[in-house]
């Protein structure tokens, strides 16, 4: 059964990568209702941001792990997806008049790029055991 899921995940990781790259850019590029994380915490979005950008890169990291080579899948994964949501940091100040553009959610953005690379390690072991 874990086997059948390790396939069905392997075979998809890539379609599941895009996908997860596409929500990212709409929900960053549309207008959508604020999400509140019932925490009393000033800029609680960095959070969301953090979480999105953990998923995003965990996807990508799965899809890309062994389509390229160990040096460049270190240094070229993690700082294209830092580039991607700076671009759309970008965009979001640049395109439309319902977002800004905040130097903040960029940086959760990348906190949660380099978060997950090095917990993707870890899971990496375990996951070749399977």
């Amino acid at each position: 059964m874990l086997q059948d899921i390790k396939r069905l995940w392997e075979r998809n990781a890539l379609f599941l990568a895009i996908l997860a790259t596409i929500i990212i850019a709409v929900l960053s590029l549309t207008s959508v209702p604020k999400i509140s994380l019932g925490l009393n915490i000033k800029s609680s979005d960095k959070y969301l941001h953090f979480i999105a950008y953990f998923v995003l890169a965990f996807v990508w990291y799965f899809a890309l792990k062994d389509r390229l080579k160990k040096k460049v899948f270190k240094i070229f994964v993690p700082l294209g997806l830092i580039l991607y949501g700076i671009i759309l940091e970008g965009l979001q100040g640049g395109l439309t008049t319902y977002r800004t553009a905040d130097i903040y959610d960029a940086l959760a953005n990348a906190a949660g790029i380099i978060v997950s690379f090095f917990i993707f390690g870890q899971i990496r072991k375990w996951y070749r055991a399977i």
